[in-house]
């Protein structure tokens, strides 16, 4: 579809300029008569690819990659400062168009700009790209245009992503180290099974030498391994596969968001996690006047768990019918009992947001606790573990060797 770059006049008589898609110059006079905006001309623009708007030459081979958190929080803060500084929200878009490094980012911000100067709300224009922009940012900013404190809401959007992309980036920082591990494990195995093993078989063959019960095991184990390979092989897939599947049925998505906070040590500090994501987003969002209900369904699409969804929609359910949000969360074992009194005293003082900031800060300082507390214990526990696998190993192969020597010499 075509684009056209036109000037107009709007409701209020302002002269506007934009850019937006349409089928013919008619049609786009049409779009924008609905919106009260007179055309008083429009030019059809020649398209241009995102890459070449970038600078970039499209590829068949180039990828497009999705922009990271630094770009989210970047814009949402260098929006607040020039939205706080008098600059008009057009013209800061436009700025932050010229700035944007991440094609699809600044794909997104451009289209975002052009609904806005074709009328529509910020909220809206950014609610057509809910893959790039949170629907807090929408929710936040809607309120904002409405209590007319854009500058503060877009600064505390920023905060909000900042803090929930640390809690992600320690959990992926405790559980690169186990995942390094566990690959190296493997492949160590792998190289003992399919290359050490066979070549001490042969030479303990040679001899014809009885072997002892440790080296039995590790030959047995090996050529059981490699005997059955292709049914481990599809095993394996299988079992990926079967996950995969599973993970798409809503009863298995269920099934398996309920069983993460079941697994020792693990489900307590994903328990934690959540809870510290969810009372955070509700207090920010209870805090720029969105109502606790809606506040309520947003939380619940950032936890990112079904079952705690399923949970919220329920404590939702039970304030629209007139319960407190203490009551309501009472009857659900999910919640701790201190996070329900803390609730309660903040819905008694008329304080809620200040005591869910609160509670969002004690379950962060108990995630980071725990992070850091099983990254030193799992250290350990990991290198023991290589340790017994080596003494194992050369146990098994050595002791052999070890028998024959002191037959020799005997």
């Amino acid at each position: 579809m075509p684009e056209y770059s036109y000037i107009a006049i709007d409701a209020n008589g302002k002269k506007i300029k934009g850019v937006m898609e349409a089928e013919s110059s008619h049609s786009l006079a049409s779009v924008l008569r609905k919106k009260s905006i007179t055309i008083i001309s429009a030019e059809r623009r020649e398209m241009k690819s995102v890459s070449s708007k970038t600078g970039k030459k499209s590829s068949f081979f180039t990828l497009s990659k999705k922009p990271k958190t630094d770009d989210l929080v970047m814009f949402f803060r260098q929006l607040s400062t020039m939205v706080e500084a008098g600059v008009q929200l057009v013209e800061s878009l436009n700025v932050l168009v010229e700035q944007a490094e991440n094609a699809e980012f600044k794909h997104a911000i451009l289209k975002v700009k052009e609904q806005v100067e074709a009328g529509d709300n910020f909220s809206k224009a950014l609610s057509e790209h809910l893959d790039i922009f949170p629907q807090i940012a929408v929710s936040m900013i809607k309120a904002a245009e409405i209590g007319g404190n854009m500058g503060s809401i877009l600064d505390q959007l920023a905060t909000y992503v900042e803090d929930k992309d640390k809690i992600e980036k320690k959990i992926k920082s405790a559980m690169s180290y186990p995942k390094f591990i566990m690959i190296f494990f493997g492949c160590v195995v792998t190289a003992v099974i399919f290359l050490l093993v066979p070549k001490f078989q042969d030479i303990f063959e040679g001899f014809g030498a009885q072997l002892p019960a440790p080296t039995l095991i590790l030959i047995a184990v090996a050529d059981f391994v490699k005997n059955n390979l292709i049914i481990e092989i599809a095993l394996i897939l299988g079992i990926v596969f079967g996950f995969k599947v599973l993970k798409k049925n809503p009863k298995g998505r269920y099934f398996l968001d309920d069983l993460k906070f079941k697994i020792p040590i693990a489900g307590g500090m994903m328990k934690k996690s959540t809870l510290a994501r969810f009372s955070k987003t509700l207090g920010t969002l209870t805090r720029n006047s969105v109502t606790l209900v809606d506040a309520l369904g947003i939380s619940g699409e950032t936890v990112n768990n079904v079952v705690i969804t399923d949970i919220i929609e329920k404590v939702k359910k039970s304030i629209s019918g007139g319960s407190s949000m203490a009551k309501a969360m009472a009857d659900h074992a999910l919640f701790p009992t201190m996070m329900v009194k803390m609730v309660a005293v903040g819905e008694d003082s008329g304080a809620l947001e200040l005591m869910l900031g609160k509670i969002s800060e004690f379950y962060e300082r108990q995630f980071n606790t725990s992070i850091d507390s099983l990254t030193s214990l799992i250290e350990p526990i990991l290198m023991i573990g290589m340790g017994i696998l080596a003494l194992v190993v050369v146990l098994a192969l050595y002791l052999p060797i070890f028998q024959m020597t002191s037959v020799i010499h005997g």
